[in-house]
């Protein structure tokens, strides 16, 4: 009888654990331009949902839209000072995943002041002790993203992956400066 058990444990681990996986590979809708309007910045407000639907234009992430299935995840901001942040994965290779995060003035305080510094200066921050984590600021300090895809090699800068997540900083730097 145990060992019935057993198998029905395992047998009922294995399904989910396929089913986890497996679901991870869904497609999930990419903006086109017609769904993101255009892919000029000054199209968009000068506010988190504004730069995410703009590098949504590009096919970077999908739009944010509070009537579509959910395509992102919500993060912790408040363990960075941030006001919000969201977690994409990257639509066009689909191999990295994007945090952005949005610094409103009226809501700073020392964590968030801390954390743009360090960016500011090392490309970098780290809280609590966890190890420090790579960072990108935009130009006009109100936006932070984490970028993140193990397949890039910094030493091989001709690679797709070192590519594509150049021309994402770009834009996200270049977005309302």
């Amino acid at each position: 009888m145990k060992k019935i058990i057993a198998a029905f444990v395992a047998a009922m681990m294995i399904s989910v654990f396929a089913t986890g996986c497996f679901g991870m590979g869904q497609k999930t809708p990419v903006a086109t331009g017609d769904e993101a309007k255009s892919q000029n910045a000054a199209d968009y407000e000068n506010n988190f949902t504004g730069l995410c639907n703009y590098l949504a234009s590009f096919g970077y992430i999908n739009p944010m839209e509070d009537n579509v299935d959910i395509t992102y995840a919500t993060m912790d901001s408040d363990l960075i000072g941030a006001a919000q942040g969201r977690k994409f994965n990257e639509q066009t290779k689909k191999s990295a995943t994007i945090e952005i995060y949005e610094y409103v003035p009226e809501k700073m305080n020392a964590t968030s002041d801390e954390v743009i510094k360090s960016v500011k200066e090392n490309g970098s921050f780290a809280i609590l002790d966890l190890p420090k984590v790579n960072a990108i600021l935009s130009n006009n300090e109100k936006y932070l993203m984490i970028y993140t895809d193990r397949n890039i090699q910094e030493d091989n800068t001709e690679s797709e992956p070192y590519a594509l997540r150049e021309e994402i900083v770009t834009k996200f730097k270049g977005f309302y400066e």
